[in-house]
């Protein structure tokens, strides 16, 4: 089954210790044609370092997903920023949470589940008709 993962995944995926990582990992290596926004990969960037990855760990994990033979990624463009721009206003959310609703989007206009460990997204998610994967 085709599935979109939201950042999070990605995080607990590749930091052994992280409460998840488990879960993360065997979500991963189950999923046939998983799918990740490219979002993901500048929130990695930034994320990972405050969990202690050094430079260079950061750099190899995202060539690692820039160059995967695995994982499709699914490339932001203008004309998906406006989309998501519109989504949220007409659903009455808040653009605090735009990264969020830009990598839920991408699942939702690709009919795809979205793979995430927040809760709160997930919830929200289900109630907009977005599908979401229960872990």
């Amino acid at each position: 089954m085709k599935v979109l993962f939201d950042t999070n995944v990605l995080v607990y995926d590749t930091i052994e210790n992280s409460p998840h990582h488990d879960s993360a990992s065997e979500l991963v290596d189950k999923s046939a044609d998983p799918m990740i926004n490219s979002l993901s990969i500048v929130e990695l960037g930034f994320v990972l370092p405050r969990y202690g990855i050094d430079n260079e760990s950061v750099r190899m994990k995202i060539d690692e997903l820039l160059h995967s033979d695995y994982f499709t990624v699914s490339w932001l463009s203008g004309k998906m920023m406006e989309k998501v721009s519109t989504f949220v206003v007409e659903n009455k959310l808040s653009f605090r949470d735009f990264n969020d609703w830009i990598i839920a989007y991408d699942a939702y206009s690709r009919k795809v589940p979205l793979a995430t460990f927040d809760r709160v997204l997930h919830n929200k998610c289900k109630k907009l008709g977005i599908q979401v994967i229960e872990i």
